[in-house]
């Protein structure tokens, strides 16, 4: 993946419902192993990916975790460990389950990191 950023959040594993603490890798703004919460705004100028102060942006992100830490279940990456990432205006609003890359492979340019919404 290169450089890339982690947003910082709770995971509700899908098999055991327990939560734990999860590292969201994403490549968008200036990536260079930055640590993120929600509500963060991003860094730019360097190294960056997508571009500064767009209104909404989908983000694709991938888990760390390739297994539960409460339950030991391993993750199916391609459906429980991606992720879509909120951002508004550079800052880091939500996250969820991706439900489809469609969005993500509609520009080449993005490289399959990011959706201009």
């Amino acid at each position: 993946m290169g450089f890339f950023n982690a947003l910082n959040v709770p995971i509700q594993c899908l098999h055991c419902g327990q939560e734990y603490a999860g590292r969201i890798q994403f490549k968008f703004g200036a990536t260079r192993q930055l640590e993120y919460q929600l509500g963060d705004t991003l860094a730019w100028g360097y190294n960056e990916e997508g571009k500064p102060h767009l209104p909404r942006v989908k983000v694709h992100g991938i888990l760390e975790n390739d297994e539960c830490p409460k339950c030991g279940v391993v993750l199916e990456q391609q459906k429980d460990g991606e992720y879509d990432i909120l951002v508004e205006n550079d800052v880091l609003k939500s996250y969820s389950l991706m439900i489809t890359y469609a969005d993500y492979s509609a520009d080449l340019a993005t490289e399959g990191c990011y959706a201009i919404l």
